[in-house]
């Protein structure tokens, strides 16, 4: 494991840390910004957008994190869609090309191996290998829409799609545009809006497809799904932290995303025809969460964890994950459902462990998954730990640090053994586990949630919350890139039981709130990322500031 550390030897032992973790949480927010305990005032550039008198948004920036609140009650779910995607393009469109660009840049920055993009900018076969892959996958899922069995499965497909057209429009065009809302109806595009840009004025289809797929494409190139050599797939970053803890009265569940510190992270709260999903996305234009964390008003929290791999066989003929995660997280009404719909196919992209809690039972759930096989564990925090496999039959061992009755852990180390021996998955932060074990326990309310997903060792920054870029940590797989923890969040179930009340009515003054949410990366000796200050000090910086820092935050839902 590489120790090593620039300005002192790291003679830190892991059992050492479990002290220290232990009583940070207990010490219920002492390892986290002190928050204030309500929610944070309306941003004086509060912008609002209406389209009718049924749908509406607002856009707010607080510190260095947006939060978009949209409404959209039309009778016909399609158009509702539509015009809530329209109203999500429109407020955020001045942040969307940003978010192309920032994700082809990231890509290269985040990956020592410079394996696609092999450099910045992108060369044009690299567009166009994209572009081609992006393409082929649009029309399988347009396809899968029209010929999948599962009436329900198609009917809320359809209803993305919608929406998914709805951010285009909105990003580019003055008015919504006059569609046929029906069950039949798919958009065609010019060759014009297919094509794929970077460091283009307009936006196009493709760009906004490329920004919500990425992370599925990036398992595809490139040479369009080759198995990728563990050497080339143990250089591409591993991601998140998360958990979950049930206490006697409540359930709490946290997450932080590792990603490159040109990440956009912020919160959207969406309402479409009584569908509520408030949730943390990785960039502006996304259709879900993608990164993924938030809760609905069917009385599901979620999280997820990226799962690590040396081994997969990506497929572009699939419906990619993104698109799973955002059936699940919007229309799932229980934890078998939310199993159902991310396992619908193997896509060998974007494979991660959803934890799941489902308020109205107490249950908790994970789904795992390699290129061929998931499983599915369940609990109601008191019985045995029960496990399935999808296909049938495969074994259900697993770790059970990882899985326990009464709590989840994340670490990008799937907890199944299955899983891991498909994937030839390692752990290249085992400190991680270490410190949630040693705090896992001390979780009783939000404020000590807060303290456990923030936990951060100065002299091993690869921890929970945690930093790639200033190369020293305990891995056996060392790497110095600008990434790591870019966001925090915090949700307890306690706090969510308000949506069942909620009517579906835009309001700004409203003081009904989404979550916690904290932008920035870990300070390491005082200090967050700063872009002037790091390597890549040359970076074009879009839409992130230079300091990529910010103080907890509870975001407003402005409605009612």
């Amino acid at each position: 494991m590489d120790t090593s550390r620039p300005r002192a030897v790291v003679t830190l032992a892991l059992t050492a840390s479990l002290v220290l973790v232990a009583s940070l949480v207990c010490a219920c927010g002492s390892a986290a910004s002190s928050p204030t305990g309500a929610p944070a005032g309306a941003a004086a550039g509060l912008t609002r957008y209406t389209i009718d008198a049924d749908s509406g948004g607002v856009i707010e920036k607080v510190g260095n994190t947006f939060n978009t609140s949209i409404v959209s009650n039309d009778p016909n779910v399609f158009r509702a869609e539509y015009e809530a995607g329209f109203i999500e393009g429109h407020l955020q469109k001045s942040q969307i090309v940003a978010a192309r660009d920032n994700a082809w840049d990231s890509a290269y920055l985040t990956d020592p191996s410079h394996t696609f993009p092999t450099q910045i900018p992108p060369s044009p076969a690299e567009i166009a290998m994209a572009a081609r892959t992006l393409q082929m996958n649009w029309d399988y899922t347009l396809r899968y829409i029209g010929t999948t069995g599962d009436a329900t499965v198609s009917k809320n497909l359809r209803r993305l799609m919608y929406r998914l057209v709805g951010i285009y429009h909105g990003a580019t065009l003055a008015a919504p545009a006059s569609l046929p809302f029906d069950g039949t109806w798919l958009p065609a595009f010019t060759p014009a809006e297919m094509a794929l840009g970077y460091e283009t004025p307009t936006l196009t289809f493709e760009d906004v497809y490329f920004i919500n797929a990425v992370q599925d494409l990036l398992y595809v190139l490139p040479a369009n799904a080759p198995p990728a050599p563990a050497a080339l797939a143990n250089d591409r970053p591993s991601k998140c932290s998360a958990f979950v803890k049930v206490t006697a009265d409540d359930i709490f569940l946290a997450h932080n995303n590792w990603n490159s510190f040109l990440d956009q992270s912020q919160t959207i709260s969406l309402w479409v025809a009584g569908d509520l999903m408030t949730f943390n996305a990785g960039a502006p234009g996304y259709l879900g969460s993608n990164v993924d964390f938030g809760y609905t008003n069917k009385g599901l929290i979620f999280n997820e964890t990226t799962a690590r791999w040396s081994h997969t066989e990506p497929k572009i003929d699939a419906l990619w994950m993104f698109w799973r995660a955002t059936l699940a997280e919007q229309f799932a009404t229980s934890i078998d459902e939310f199993f159902h719909d991310v396992s619908l196919e193997a896509s060998g992209t974007y494979m991660n462990g959803y934890m799941v809690v489902d308020t109205k039972t107490r249950e908790i759930g994970l789904v795992e998954m390699s290129y061929k096989s998931f499983v599915f564990f369940r609990s109601d925090g008191h019985d045995p730990v029960t496990v399935t496999t999808k296909p049938a039959g495969l074994s259900t061992a697993y770790d059970l640090d990882l899985v326990q009755p009464d709590h989840l852990l994340g670490i990008n180390f799937p907890a199944s053994l299955l899983i891991r021996d498909e994937l030839g998955s390692t752990d290249n932060r085992p400190a991680r586990r270490v410190q949630f074990m040693a705090g896992i326990g001390g979780v009783h309310d939000i404020d000590s949630a807060r303290a456990l997903i923030t936990y951060t060792d100065s002299a091993n920054p690869l921890s929970i919350y945690g930093r790639w870029d200033l190369g020293y940590g305990i891995t056996s797989y060392p790497k110095t890139i600008p990434d790591g923890s870019a966001d925090a969040k915090a949700i307890a179930a306690s706090l969510t039981g308000y949506t069942s009340a909620l009517a579906g009515v835009l309001d700004p003054s409203a003081t009904t709130t989404a979550f916690w949410m904290k932008y920035g990366t870990a300070r390491i000796d005082g200090k967050p990322f700063t872009w002037s200050e790091s390597p890549w000090k040359g970076q074009k910086l879009r839409g992130v500031p230079d300091r990529v820092e910010g103080d907890w935050v509870l975001a407003r839902l402005h409605m009612r």
